[in-house]
């Protein structure tokens, strides 16, 4: 599995197994996550910046009752309570950015995702054929 994925799903039996849960997903946001060690070579300094994301669901619930195939539930007095929760979440990151400080000061080189742009370009060129077919259909009408 790639290292800057990483899934979490484990059942939630209790508020403080979900706030813990939370806790661990929330150190993905944490600035030892977003920026990398520094690694210094001579007068330069390098810095890795990362885009993080978190994503994170959990409930618990619980009910009682009392025993319906009971002929007279009244007599029968079976009563039940019930309870369950879970939880899972999701952590991402990946770099988008290099921090170089040397001597002349600081830089920021982004890092280009070239999978991203190319996305971005095929969405956009499918919308534009896809409005200018729709506009021809109307003015034929």
């Amino acid at each position: 599995m790639n290292k800057d994925f990483e899934i979490i799903a484990e059942k939630v039996s209790s508020q403080d197994k979900g706030n813990e849960l939370l806790e661990r997903l929330a150190d993905v946001g944490s600035p030892g996550a977003v920026f990398g060690e520094p690694v210094e070579s001579g007068e330069y300094t390098v810095i890795t910046a990362s885009e993080a994301r978190v994503s994170l669901g959990f409930g618990y619930g619980g009910g009682w009752g009392t025993d319906s195939s009971e002929k007279d539930e009244a007599e029968s007095g079976t009563s039940g309570f019930g309870s369950a929760g879970g939880g899972g979440g999701a952590a991402m990151s990946r770099p988008v950015a290099i921090i170089e400080i040397g001597p002349n000061g600081a830089r920021v080189e982004p890092i280009i995702d070239p999978t991203k742009i190319a996305l971005a370009f095929f969405t956009t060129l499918l919308s534009i054929f896809t409005m200018g077919a729709r506009m021809r259909r109307a003015l034929r009408q």
